[in-house]
């Protein structure tokens, strides 16, 4: 069976994660999940949830790329939640909010995850409005 856990190091540490998806039946959403263990403490992952619409023909938007306004640049970027950039950013700000690797936290809610790094999501949320 292929290892599906990708490695990356911050800070001479090592991580592994997971992203999955899992599509809702019924309400046209999809909630991308990042799950991040600190190398040898898979009791205690950082899990990350990406709730958003479902697009009919790209599926999950933030595993294929969508367009958001970077506040900081007032410009465009292409988030991919695949890109090793993303990931980096994602375990840098949940250590920022206080987890270790070591300890247990609660499920992060990933739109507020992108707003903290600087992303327009309401452009995200505006899409279930406009349904």
């Amino acid at each position: 069976m292929k290892n599906k856990l990708r490695k990356i190091a911050i800070d001479n540490l090592e991580y592994l994660y997971i992203i999955d998806n899992k599509y809702h039946l019924g309400t046209d959403t999809n909630t991308l999940t990042v799950k991040v263990y600190l190398s040898g403490k898979k009791q205690t992952p950082l899990v990350i949830e990406f709730l958003t619409p479902d697009h009919y023909y790209m599926g999950q938007i933030l595993n294929s790329g969508v367009n958001l306004l970077d506040r900081n640049t007032n410009a465009e970027d292409i988030v991919n939640i695949n890109e090793p950039k993303y990931i980096r950013a994602l375990i840098l700000l949940g250590r920022s909010k206080g987890w270790t690797g070591t300890n247990k936290i609660d499920k992060q809610n990933g739109l507020i995850y992108l707003e903290a790094l600087g992303y327009d999501a309401d452009t995200l949320l505006n899409r279930f409005l406009k349904k």
